[in-house]
C-alpha cells in the first residue's frame, strides 16, 4: 500500500506524513496486510484498488491527525458500521452451506437473508443506495456480484478503521469490544431487514424488539467515548431486564 500512496500522490508528501505519525504509519501498514488478505484483487482492478487506496489514506489521515484521533476514529467506525452490518448479514449464506464470517450460528443471524436480497434492495435505503448506480437489472445473480464486491470493498475499510483504532491506543484493559460491536450491529440490522420484509424475528422468545433495541444502543456507547463501550453496553442490558442476544446460540 506504501507503493500505491507514493504513486496517488505523485510526491513524498503522503509518506512524509506517515513518517511523522506513528498511528498513521502502522495503520497503513497493516491496511496493506488487510487487502492482502481479501478476496478483493479478483473482483476489481488496479484503478478501482488505486481508488480505494486513496480514500482509504486520506480517511485514516484525517483521523490520525484530528484534535481528538480516537473520538474521530470511533465516529468513522460507527458510521461505516452502518453501512457494513446490511452488506454482512445478507452475504451470510443459508444453512447447509458453511458460513465463513462465523455469525449464523449467533442468536439473531439467521442467513435467511441473502434469497431476499432482491426485495431487500428494494425497500432498504442502504442496500438501494449501495446497489442502485451498479446494476438496473434488479435480477439477483446481479445484485449478489454487486454486493459481494462493494461488501468486500467495505470491509477492508472497516477493517483498517479498527487496526486505526488500535494503533491509536483505543484498547480497554480486558475484553476488546470490536467484535462485539459488530455482531450487535448486525443483529439489531438483520431484525430491522426482517421487520421490513413482515419477517419473524430471528432472536429467540417474546422480547426480540427489546433485544434489537438493545443491540442499537452499542453504537451510542461507542460514539459517546466510554472507556469500556463492552463493559458499559452489558451493564445498560442488564439494567434492562432483558435478555441479550447471546454471542454464541
Amino acid at each position: 500500500m506504501l507503493n500505491w500512496i507514493g504513486k496517488l500522490f505523485g510526491d513524498r508528501t503522503a509518506v512524509e506524513a506517515q513518517r511523522s505519525n506513528p498511528a498513521l504509519k502502522a495503520a497503513v501498514a497493516e491496511s496493506a496486510q488487510i487487502y492482502s488478505a481479501l478476496p478483493l484483487s479478483a473482483l476489481i482492478d488496479a484503478a478501482r484498488r488505486a481508488e480505494l487506496a486513496r480514500t482509504i489514506y486520506l480517511e485514516i489521515n484525517t483521523i490520525c491527525n484530528a484534535l481528538d484521533p480516537v473520538s474521530a476514529c470511533r465516529e468513522a467506525l460507527a458510521m461505516t458500521m452502518l453501512r457494513f452490518a446490511p452488506l454482512q448479514v445478507v452475504m451470510v449464506p443459508p444453512r447447509p452451506a458453511p458460513d465463513p464470517f462465523g455469525l449464523r450460528d449467533r442468536s439473531g443471524i439467521s442467513g435467511d437473508l441473502r434469497s431476499e436480497i432482491v426485495r431487500l434492495c428494494a425497500v432498504d435505503d442502504v442496500l438501494r443506495s449501495e446497489t442502485f448506480q451498479e446494476t438496473e437489472s434488479g435480477e439477483f445473480d446481479d445484485l449478489v456480484a454487486v454486493i459481494e464486491r462493494i461488501y468486500w470493498e467495505t470491509r477492508w475499510l472497516m477493517d483498517t478503521l479498527n487496526a486505526t483504532r488500535k494503533a491509536l491506543g483505543d484498547m480497554p484493559e480486558g475484553e476488546d469490544w470490536y467484535d462485539d460491536f459488530l455482531y450487535a450491529s448486525c443483529v439489531s440490522c438483520e431484525h430491522r431487514l426482517r421487520w421490513s420484509l413482515e419477517l419473524p424475528p430471528a432472536l429467540p422468545g417474546d422480547d426480540a424488539k427489546q433485544q434489537a433495541e438493545a443491540c442499537s444502543v452499542f453504537t451510542d456507547i461507542v460514539l459517546s467515548g466510554s472507556r469500556d463501550p463492552l463493559a458499559e453496553w452489558r451493564d445498560y442490558v442488564a439494567s434492562l431486564g432483558v435478555a441479550p442476544a447471546a454471542r454464541h446460540a
